[in-house]
């Protein structure tokens, strides 16, 4: 049985959410981290129009309480990501990114063609007697002295640029573009304008953070969005949703079809994380003008309450998934839609036990 009591203030706040399209503030501005004069110089390593590219700072975050409780053994502790590339440094040069690699930059085309840039210290000497005894590495002799590596399985190619310089790309003429690349060069993805004013814009930019300024690949995070939304539904035997669910059902796929048709009013969409003792998130989605910034702080909203509601109509414990909207804010920043979570120990360790990524 349905508790109407409760359904009506559920029911009250869906309308508040809904109403506040019309009532909206845009005269608050934000106020993004700079971005440090280092980081900015390795940016011109990267190739000129990627559809993303993402920034680690791996000597920061294990500088943390977060990362120490969470991370040490987690997904960015698996040097096997980013195709067995890391797993290579470590075996050649004995650094991981839980000691010795100090930060990564990582982009990619829809061509293909990627480019990692990896800061650390580095045995040159140690790699190069590791690559010269594997028979399924060669060697690209350049002049200068200048030395390419090339696994040949995996089509990658990488050199050292200095001593605490590693480059890396399947694509070969990428990696030549990089050799007379300097700290005053201003090529690579320094030149692409749009995209750099975008990442000027990005909230945090200390530990780790993402970006994408391709249509395309900004459909394809809103179509996640309507992806997960089709979960986990309460069926009935015989395959019928409950009339109440079936209506709610029904409101929730119409918010999420017009969610997804915003995406073309956005010019980019970024994810940025700030670590301490707890994990800030942060989604932030660049729009073409303010009404746009409205009307996707509104269709998130109603989607995340429309979502508490199904689960409120279900009469189930809420799971901890749905638990955790309880900590997402929404604000906006003139043209500026900032969707954040912060997370504690207590969050963290439940996101954990439930595997919900």
């Amino acid at each position: 049985m349905i508790n109407k009591k409760h359904l009506l203030r559920v029911l009250s706040w869906i309308i508040i959410v809904n109403c506040s399209f019309f009532i909206f503030n845009c005269s608050e501005k934000l106020d993004p981290d700079p971005i440090p004069l280092t980081v900015k110089q390795n940016l011109a390593l990267l190739q000129n129009d990627p559809q993303f590219v993402m920034y680690f700072n791996f000597k920061k975050m294990r500088d943390t309480k977060f990362w120490e409780q969470f991370l040490s053994d987690s997904v960015f502790s698996a040097e096997r990501n980013f195709g067995g590339f890391l797993s290579l440094i470590n075996q050649a040069a004995g650094v991981s990114i839980s000691n010795g690699i100090d930060e990564m930059y990582f982009s990619n085309s829809w061509i293909g063609d990627n480019a990692i840039v990896v800061k650390g210290t580095f045995d040159r000497k140690r790699v190069n007697d590791y690559i010269t005894a594997d028979t399924l590495y060669t060697k690209i002799d350049y002049p200068g002295g200048l030395v390419v590596y090339k696994q040949v399985d995996a089509n990658l190619n990488f050199y050292f640029k200095d001593d605490f310089t590693l480059i890396a790309s399947n694509y070969l003429k990428l990696i030549e573009n990089t050799f007379t690349v300097t700290d005053t060069s201003n090529t690579g993805l320094l030149s692409n304008f749009n995209l750099m004013k975008e990442i000027e814009m990005i909230k945090y930019k200390e530990n780790l953070w993402m970006i994408s300024n391709q249509k395309l690949f900004i459909r394809g995070i809103f179509e996640n969005f309507s992806d997960l939304n089709k979960k986990d539904k309460n069926v009935k035997p015989g395959g019928e949703l409950p009339d109440s669910a079936s209506i709610n059902d029904t409101a929730q796929a119409n918010e999420m079809s017009e969610l997804y048709s915003i995406y073309k009013k956005i010019n980019s969409v970024a994810f940025s994380l700030k670590m301490s003792d707890e994990l800030e998130i942060v989604m932030q989605n660049e729009c073409e003008d303010i009404n746009s910034a409205a009307e996707l702080k509104n269709r998130m909203e109603a989607v995340i309450a429309l979502a508490k509601l199904s689960t409120a109509l279900s009469g189930k414990k809420p799971p901890a998934a749905i638990k955790l909207l309880d900590k997402v804010e929404t604000r906006v920043f003139e043209k500026t839609v900032l969707i954040d979570a912060r997370l504690n120990e207590k969050d963290v360790r439940e996101i954990r036990l439930q595997k919900i990524f």
